[in-house]
This record gives C-alpha cells, structure tokens and sequence, in this order.
C-alpha cells in the first residue's frame, strides 16, 4: 500500500505482494487457562464486534467477532492478572482472571454518552490533530523492533458462495514505527518490515470453484500482506500525510472518553473526483495523540477516475478471457490498542468485492474475500528478534496448508483464536462435504 489514492490493479487487491514463511514451527507455550465468552451492548444486548479483549501489564490480547465472541488462552505467569475489555463508547470492564474459571462469560458493556462539560474547550482543526497524530507515531508506537504474533483468517468468495477458508498463526518482524517523508523512506521501510513466519496453516477448498474463478481464483493469499495495510507503519501519502490533506474535505468532532479525557473523532473524503482514494473515519486519543481506529473504504468520487483505466487489464474466468472488472467495493478496519502502556496495532478487518464483466456478452460475476488478522501478542524480546526467520520471497504459489505441512487440530484448540460464527459453520461445511 504505497499510496492512499492509487488500488493498483485488481490482482493487488486479492494478491498485495509476495511475502512468505519458512516452515519450522515456532514453540508457543500452551496456556494455563482458556477464557471465551461474548460481548454485548447491556441495553440492546446486541454483540459488540471489534472489543478489545487484554491482560492487563501484558500485550497479550485478542478482540471479539461479528458475534461478540472471544477466545483467549491465558499463561501461568498471568493468572493473578486482570482481563481488561474495552470498547469505543463504552465504560471499560475489568474482571479477575481467577473468578473466570475457563468459563464462558457474558460480558455486558455500559454504553455512555459523550460529554465534554468538564474539559476546557480547545479548538484544534482536524489538519492540526492530523499532523500531531503524524508527529507522535515513533512515540506511540515505537521505534525498536517488534515481532507481532497474529491470528489470521481468510474467506474467498465466488459470487455469495464460499469457496476457501483458510487459518493461520502468524508472526510478523516490524521495523520499528518512524516518519516516511518521501516514496524513497516508504519504499525503504517497505521493503525491510514485515517479514513474516508461518507457524500452523489450514485451508479448506472447493477445488472446483476456485479453478472456475480463473486468474483471481488462482491469486495466492499473502499471509503477510494484511501487515502492510497498517497505515501508521506505512504512512507516506496516506491520510495521515500532510502533503494529502489538500486532496481531502475534512470535518471532526471532540468526543469524551467514558474513562476522562478526549477522542477526536474525522471523517475524510476525497474532494477531487480525478483521482481514486479513500473516504473514512478516524479515531485519535487526545491524550496521546495515537491512533484508535481508522475505518476506510472506496470514495465514490473515485468512480471517474476508474471508470477511464478499468479496460487496460482483461481476466480470465470460467476458461473465458476479456473480463474486466468494475470499481472495487473495499472496507477496512484497523483497530490499535493500548498493551501494556504502549500502542500497538490490534486487528484488521479487509473485505474486498469485484464485480467482473464479460466485454461481450455483458455477463456479470461478483467475488471477493473477508480478511481478519487478530495480533494476540507483541515482543521486542532482543533474543527473539535475533533468531527470527522470515522472508519476502518464498511459498507465494503454495496453499497455508501446504505451507504448514499436516494438519494438527489440537494445536487451534489451545492457541489464541477468532471464533468461527454460526453462518460461517455453516458455509464451511458445505464446502468440506
């Protein structure tokens, strides 16, 4: 992701780069407790997806899915801590590991309204927030090295049928978190961070589904890819870029923190419709200035500009050439939280539809895919970064379970995981049959 207004071409969007894994498994140690349990709206009752779920003087966490659900594996050394369960809007919870018991709890969370009676108004414009944001990522983030443990779960769509599902745990090398003021710097960076490591891959397939999607049926999943979409790592031309802001129409509100203190919260759109970009939200800690979540997708402005370049680019699908596909559908949510009183990257949500057309016929075939990554842990221990292995280069052509070698179910039933939703059980079952 060089570049906040420029999608590549659509084998970018099911295929972002070329990073691969070695296969020697990294030793995780197994946990000494396992906690799940579901995360509701205490009014509505409704499941919050995207709560932070964390220990508390750890970085070991996880967040809960479309149903509010959560599992988390807790060590030995960590079972006098505290589970710390945060949502935006929300009053945060806290609750002791020992009174968990490996149950299943049901968490409910008390929403309160935002209220900023009791601060002194001060009047930032957004392009300000923007660049103290920009200005305080090697401080909130980091400039040593980390390596970031992740769950990582793939859906390939051909039209609204499921066609693979695939799991993996993750562990990616980051850099470290600086300023990139020129494509030089970012292309630097780029080139140096996310090194990632295959621990334990599975893929369930419809072979036949997937061959008939053709060239985008046969586009590997990155595993490491996803890593590049975090957008305070790789910020050059992005939102946060102050060489951008001219290209955007900004508004912000000042909302109160349920806790105390402040969060500014942006929407941005792109105000040329010669170009393709974005349009989203953002929401900034005003303590820190560190970034909480960014929600982005498609802008429809975009729509002009993609329309002149969609036929330089034909697929194949169906044994059929001279596809071309439509303006993607994309949206994104990454979510950073606060570990152990630093901020780090927390989940990323990437959901992408294409619409592909046949020139000749007219003929219309929609796909697509759901990404999920979940970091369930951070080190910046020195003996790890020295033995780590991890490259860019192979395993591009090879399925996660290839990657990984046999499967072993019990591994998932005591590592940190995104539970499986009831409907997405049930897709995956018709694929397996």
């Amino acid at each position: 992701m060089n570049s906040n207004h420029i999608y590549g071409s659509v084998r970018v969007l099911f295929s972002l780069g070329c990073i691969a894994f070695f296969l020697n498994a990294a030793v995780i140690a197994q946990p000494a407790l396992n906690i799940s349990g579901q995360v509701t709206d205490s009014e509505k009752e409704t499941p919050l997806m995207f709560a932070q779920i964390a220990l508390s003087n750890s970085t070991i966490g996880s967040v809960t899915n479309e149903e509010g659900r959560f599992f988390l594996g807790i060590p030995e050394d960590h079972l006098k801590d505290t589970l710390v369960i945060t949502y935006l809007g929300y009053e945060c919870v806290r609750l002791a590991v020992s009174g968990l018991c490996g149950s299943t709890s049901l968490i409910k969370m008390k929403s309160k309204e935002f209220n900023l009676k009791e601060f002194e108004f001060v009047a930032l414009t957004p392009e300000e927030v923007l660049r103290r944001a920009f200005a305080g990522i090697p401080v909130n983030y980091g400039q040593d090295s980390l390596i970031l443990t992740a769950f990582y779960r793939s859906q390939k769509y051909a039209g609204k049928k499921l066609a693979e599902f695939a799991e993996a745990i993750i562990e990616d090398l980051k850099t470290g978190y600086f300023h990139q003021n020129t494509m030089r710097e970012l292309q630097e960076v780029a080139s140096h961070s996310n090194l990632t490591h295959l621990v334990k891959g599975r893929v369930v397939s419809d072979t036949t589904l997937v061959n008939s999607m053709g060239d985008v049926g046969k586009m590997a999943g990155c595993l490491g890819c996803i890593f590049m979409q975090d957008i305070v790592e790789l910020s050059f031309r992005t939102i946060l870029d102050e060489e951008t802001f001219k290209t955007y129409s900004l508004r912000m509100e000042e909302l109160g923190k349920p806790e105390g203190g402040r969060i500014y919260h942006i929407w941005f759109d792109q105000s040329h419709k010669n170009q393709k970009g974005y349009k989203g939200e953002l929401f900034i800690d005003g303590t820190s200035f560190a970034i909480m979540q960014i929600k982005r997708s498609v802008s429809f402005m975009a729509f002009y500009k993609y329309e002149k370049e969609k036929y330089r680019k034909t697929y194949t699908i169906n044994n059929i050439p001279g596809w071309i596909a439509e303006m993607p559908l994309i949206n994104q949510t990454l979510n950073y939280s606060n570990r152990d009183n630093g901020w780090y990257l927390s989940s990323i949500r990437d959901e992408q539809w294409v619409t592909f057309t046949l020139q000749s016929t007219g003929q219309k075939i929609r796909m697509g895919y759901k990404n999920d990554l979940v970091v369930t842990d951070v080190s910046r221990n020195p003996q790890r970064l020295r033995s780590f292995r991890g490259d860019k280069k192979a395993g591009v052509k090879q399925r996660w379970d290839q990657l990984a070698g046999q499967a072993d179910e019990a591994f998932w039933t005591s590592f940190n995981y995104l539970p499986v939703e009831e409907k997405l059980k049930k897709e995956i079952t018709q694929i397996a049959k």
